[in-house]
Order: structure tokens, then sequence, then C-alpha cells
């Protein structure tokens, strides 16, 4: 099992701009609505996005995407050691990139601005779960 850890506040904004878009991507199924939520990236870190269109812009003008994303703790690629973070990466969550849809819905709307928001994969399934909490991270 993986454990992936989200700040709250960040998964809140990309949250708000999901719902409040009016049309929304699904991964691998072009011109399907599947309605708001958020995507769960994997490729040269480990991220969430929203899914509304059109997509979130960065708040840092230097950005390297053309949307907003919220890393993963640990699983950002801004580290010096690229090589070491790859292979950290694909323990984690597997050598292919990847997009999945984590849908807007009832595991996500307690999401305050200090908890933590928590992706668990298992081979077979993806849990969401909402940690209260102080807001710390890493």
């Amino acid at each position: 099992m993986t454990r992936l850890r989200f700040n709250g506040q960040a998964v809140r904004e990309l949250l708000e701009h999901a719902r409040m878009a009016g049309r929304h991507v699904k991964p691998y199924e072009p011109g399907i609505d599947p309605g708001a939520g958020l995507l769960l990236v994997k490729d040269d870190g480990i991220y969430l996005m929203s899914n509304g269109l059109p997509g979130l812009s960065p708040s840092d003008p230097d950005a390297e995407t053309q949307n907003k994303v919220v890393y993963a703790d640990g699983y950002s690629p801004d580290l010096p050691d690229r090589r070491t973070q790859y292979e950290k990466i694909r323990r984690a969550v597997g050598g292919d990139d990847f997009a999945e849809l984590i849908p807007d819905g009832s595991a996500t709307a307690g999401l305050s601005d200090g908890d933590t928001f928590i992706v668990e994969l298992t081979r077979d399934t993806v849990q969401i779960l909402i940690e209260p909490g102080n807001g710390r991270h890493a």
C-alpha cells in the first residue's frame, strides 16, 4: 500500500476550481464529462490537479506546467538527485505514467484548510481519507 499525503488547503483550491468549471475532463475518454473531480497524475512526480476546463493556471508565472498542480509530500520532481526520486516514485506507484480521476463527492466534502488529503493506493483500490490536523506538510 502507498499512502500519498497532500496539503488540504491547496487541494481545496483545486476542488473549488473543478466545482466551478463548466466542463470537465476524464482521462483517456475525450468528450465525456464526468463532472467535477481531481486528477491523480504520475509522471515526473505524483500530483493532483483539477479536472475542470479551462484548467486552473499556476500562481507562479515561472511554473513549468500549464495547470496548477499539488504534489504529494515527498514526491515532487524538484529534488537534486532525480534518479533517487525517480526510483522512489516508481516504488510508490509503478513505472508507467498515468492519470486517474478522483470524482468529487462525500470523500472530498469535509476537507478543511488545515487538513491533510490522503490517497491510499493498493494494486486494486484507491481510497480517499481526510486527516484533520494542524496543516503541517513537508
